[in-house]
């Protein structure tokens, strides 16, 4: 009977420690979604390259959202809602002349004027 109640504490132990183990492979399947927008090609104060740089970041953010929200089975935030929250986070990480850049081109700080 000792022999079987030393089999089982040992047992009984592994299984206690591969269970952090599991938890640390699924950690590392739910990494962090991420993608790759290239932005070095590009012009930002020209509007028509200004306009390829929004596309690229609205086709990488769709597919980014379908992918967290397959990832999640049923997502919190909507597909807008998550395309929107991937625009600002490019925004964000963009440099200060690249986000001027761009608000130039895209005709955000421009001003009309009339004269008579």
């Amino acid at each position: 009977m000792r022999k079987f109640m030393t089999s089982l504490t040992t047992v009984a132990t592994l299984t206690l420690a591969a269970v952090p183990a599991l938890g640390l492979v699924q950690a590392a399947h739910a990494a962090e979604a991420t993608a790759r927008i290239v932005v070095s090609d590009l012009n930002l104060s020209d509007p028509a390259q200004a306009a390829q740089f929004n596309h690229r970041v609205d086709v990488q953010g769709e597919a980014l959202c379908r992918q967290v929200a397959g990832r999640r089975g049923q997502s919190r935030l909507t597909q807008a809602e998550c395309l929107t929250q991937v625009r600002l986070q490019v925004r964000r990480q963009l440099s200060s002349p690249q986000r001027d850049a761009l608000r130039h081109a895209s005709g955000g700080s421009s001003m009309q004027v009339a004269l008579r």
